[in-house]
């Protein structure tokens, strides 16, 4: 039986231990799965996606890279990872991670499992949690305090006022027309365009699929604001970047 699709808003899945336990039987109902239809390696099969989804929705970078470590462990689940995970590089992988597995068995002409120093979430893996008033996009890693216990409530599902956080924001990737045309808006669809900078207050919302799933402050109508207070492009020109916010 393959994994059941996850609920779009994701219900109850907001802490550590429901967000591990989900996805641990779901990628075992996978690699199961592929063996009954005998899928050949790398070569997707129903509910894949779902997984895949949630695995880069629920999960900050620390806990992805504990639930990898455990997943590659499995020899059954190797052929899996790319369909279940995606293509290395993976960015909540560390350094020393890289030869936990060959890269090119997932995913040919890949060469390395991890990038050489920390890096932001790609722009193809990210998923976000929050949205600002002008559309950015925004993943939350790790918050102050966070002691991550399997009770613990997953970084996004609750942030409370004067918390300092780190997330990727992301900005969406658009033709040269499209931002022509936002320029010709005005400021606010104009500043949709660029990364925040340091000393910026953002207004933030929990993006749709995540909006029931909260019952703190954060998942209600009024947006939390958020001062930049620290921010690192992915690479030139790049529409990802690192940010430390404090809520404001």
């Amino acid at each position: 039986m393959t994994a059941s699709a996850y609920p779009r808003p994701f219900g109850s899945l907001t802490t550590v231990r429901a967000a591990l336990s989900h996805l641990g039987e779901s990628f075992s109902d996978q690699v199961r799965e592929a063996s009954v239809q005998l899928a050949p390696p790398n070569a997707p099969i129903p509910g894949d996606r779902e997984v895949r989804e949630a695995f880069w929705v629920l999960l900050p970078p620390d806990l992805q890279r504990q639930f990898f470590l455990r997943v590659a462990g499995d020899r059954r689940a190797w052929p899996r990872l790319k369909t279940l995970i995606g293509n290395p590089p993976y960015s909540f992988l560390r350094a020393e991670d890289e030869g936990v597995l060959r890269a090119g068995g997932i995913c040919k002409r890949r060469a390395r499992m991890a990038h050489a120093e920390p890096t932001a979430t790609s722009y193809v893996e990210f998923r976000p949690h929050y949205e600002d008033l002008v559309g950015r996009q925004y993943r939350i890693l790790h918050r102050e305090g966070d002691a991550r216990s399997v009770d613990e409530r997953l970084p996004w599902a609750d942030l409370a006022s004067g918390a300092h956080f780190a997330a990727d924001v992301r900005v969406r990737k658009r033709s040269l027309d499209a931002k022509r045309a936002a320029l010709r808006e005005g400021p606010i669809a104009a500043a949709g365009l660029a990364l925040p900078r340091v000393g910026d207050v953002v207004a933030l919302q929990l993006v749709p699929a995540l909006r029931a799933s909260s019952s703190s402050s954060s998942s209600s109508s009024e947006p939390l604001r958020a001062r930049v207070v620290h921010g690192r492009q992915r690479a030139v020109g790049s529409p990802v970047a690192r940010l430390v916010l404090k809520l404001v």
